[in-house]
């Protein structure tokens, strides 16, 4: 037998990003065909006949804002545009298509057609014929479409309509309708094979985020942050791309197919009038839904750029352990106060396109929005405030989730903060939401560390010095220990008879720890120093008092009598 070396194989998770990267490519690709083919600037483009101009076209625009301009069309082909003051476009579009369409039934229907196209003049504008048939009268409107003067462009239309009339005759012929049924048939087996493998991809993307909980290996396993905070803005950066992922081919698989349909519809002169009807109907419903489809996974795409923005700023900085833990707080800070303004930026841009791309002119809602937006920031004083306040508290690092924050009389963790507010959520559950233009003076309990503020009341009949002795045994045991040591960050510091009071004597100890965890380690000690002291016989500070009872008066001979007694009581 011959041991043949093994080829190397590539590792799981490159191979997983290899497949993320083809599916999202491949949906991509098909979303762009989608709205290629149903976007009204497929004018420009060489596609099947009648889709290129089956909507107004974008880079075409109208000379005058008085102006209505529309599509003369045959048998649902455009021909020309024609342009009237508005108001009257429907009027004058449908008596001309009408005329056309006369025209066509007669040419097509004759067995022996003949095609005489003539041009008259009436009070100096040119009027078309067709077979002795008025079709329409060329005015100075229509002509300032191609900026030329009327006879020149009737001379245009002309020669348009002595192209369109024989080529909508073929178009009915069975030789031209077999060719026209073997491109459908084409174009369906391309679309359905396009969808097959967009639905393998979603299969694949639905089979690998059911085992999304299984550990995965680090890519970059030499980044210097801390575990936590590389786990959660993985997991944040694979949450958004796999929901721009799916969102991407679902809508495909509607685009492709919408696009596969129209476009069989145009390849026939019966259908191609249906055609442009939807494409009508439907043109402002799909500009709404493109628009939001972007807004969203640009949104989703600024939150993935955000989560790497905030790991290479992290990486890129010499951390130390404290550091590193102060981070990890204000990571989730940060990056949602940025998160949700981009995602307001992004809102309004979108609805400005929309009303762009619909044709609404903007510059007064602009202007109007200016406006109200001054008048709404002198009625509204305190919302700004809170957000100068709120973005100070952010760039100043005065707090962030998670701390332990006194306000006021206020005191809890704080749970959320935007640059309107931040909530607490207190000892007793309630959730205190503070505008932060109230926070003025705040005490941060956790901020890169805390410290243990013990008093340890020692009773005056204990010998001190052994006392002393168990304290500082307690500090070197608890620095040792494998539960306690990572949460205290320095050695304890004993700061010696710090008071004496009329019950006993107090010695001060701090110990420094980690942020939230010195009321932990505070309990731990002075458990293990109850257990020692007892061990030891050193007594703690013990609450004495004295009472004096009085016998009532007794009668003589005998004299009044005085009883006392002590009474001492723990506290």
């Amino acid at each position: 037998m011959h041991n043949h070396p093994q080829q190397p194989q590539q590792p799981r998770w490159l191979r997983k990003q290899f497949s993320r990267r083809l599916a999202l490519v491949l949906g991509a690709i098909a979303l762009s065909l989608g709205l290629l083919w149903l976007s009204p600037a497929q004018a420009q483009l060489p596609l099947p006949d009648g889709i290129g101009t089956s909507l107004p076209s974008l880079f075409s625009p109208t000379p005058n804002e008085n102006l209505a301009t529309g599509w003369v069309r045959l048998d649902g082909r455009p021909l020309f545009r024609i342009a009237t003051p508005k108001g009257e476009l429907s009027e004058r579009l449908d008596e001309i298509q009408r005329n056309l369409n006369q025209i066509n039934q007669s040419y097509i229907s004759d067995s022996e057609p003949e095609l005489n196209i003539t041009l008259k003049s009436d009070q100096s504008l040119p009027i078309l014929y067709v077979n002795d048939r008025y079709v329409m009268t060329v005015t100075h409107l229509d002509a300032q479409l191609q900026l030329t003067q009327p006879e020149t462009y009737a001379q245009t239309l002309k020669i348009i309509l002595i192209e369109a009339f024989p080529r909508a005759r073929q178009e009915y012929q069975p030789q031209y309708l077999i060719g026209q049924s073997q491109k459908a048939i084409a174009i369906f087996l391309t679309i359905l094979a396009l969808s097959g493998l967009i639905r393998w991809s979603q299969t694949r993307f639905r089979r690998r985020e059911r085992f999304a909980h299984l550990p995965q290996p680090n890519p970059n396993p030499e980044t210097t942050l801390p575990p936590q905070i590389t786990t959660r803005l993985t997991k944040n950066q694979q949450s958004n791309l796999g929901a721009v992922r799916r969102l991407v081919l679902q809508f495909s698989q509607g685009a492709i197919w919408t696009a596969a349909i129209l476009s069989i519809m145009s390849l026939f002169p019966h259908t191609r009038g249906l055609q442009v009807w939807l494409m009508t109907r439907l043109h402002f419903y799909f500009i709404v839904l493109s628009s939001s489809l972007g807004v969203y996974i640009a949104a989703r795409l600024s939150y993935v750029f955000i989560d790497r923005l905030i790991g290479t700023l992290l990486e890129s900085a010499e951390l130390m352990p404290r550091r590193s833990k102060r981070l990890q707080q204000r990571v989730s800070t940060i990056s949602g106060v940025t998160k949700g303004l981009s995602t307001i930026i992004l809102v309004g841009v979108g609805i400005l396109a929309t009303l762009t791309v619909s044709g609404v002119d903007i510059a007064p809602f602009i202007a109007g929005a200016g406006l109200i937006g001054v008048a709404v920031s002198l009625a509204s004083q305190n919302l700004i405030k809170d957000a100068i306040n709120g973005f100070l508290i952010l760039v100043e690092d005065q707090y962030a989730v998670g701390d332990v924050i006194v306000v006021g009389e206020v005191f809890g963790l704080v749970e959320k903060i935007t640059l309107r507010m931040t909530q607490l959520r207190d000892p007793e559950e309630r959730l205190i939401t503070i505008p932060n233009s109230e926070v003025r003076v705040v005490s941060n309990l956790s901020s890169h560390h805390s410290q243990a503020d013990l008093q340890i009341p020692i009773a005056y009949s204990a010998d001190i010095d052994k006392a002393f002795e168990i304290i500082e045994q307690i500090c070197a045991e608890m620095q040792i220990d494998s539960d306690w040591r990572d949460r205290i960050i320095d050695t304890p510091q004993i700061l010696g008879l710090d008071e004496f009071r009329d019950r006993g004597m107090i010695i001060r100890v701090w110990i420094k720890t980690l942020p939230l965890e010195q009321w932990n380690v505070a309990r731990e000690y002075r458990r293990r120093l109850k257990r020692a002291c007892d061990r030891a016989g050193i007594a703690l500070m013990v609450s004495q008092q004295e009472a004096w009872w009085h016998s009532p008066p007794q009668p003589p001979p005998h004299p009044p009598t005085v009883k006392s007694s002590r009474n001492s009581q723990l506290v």
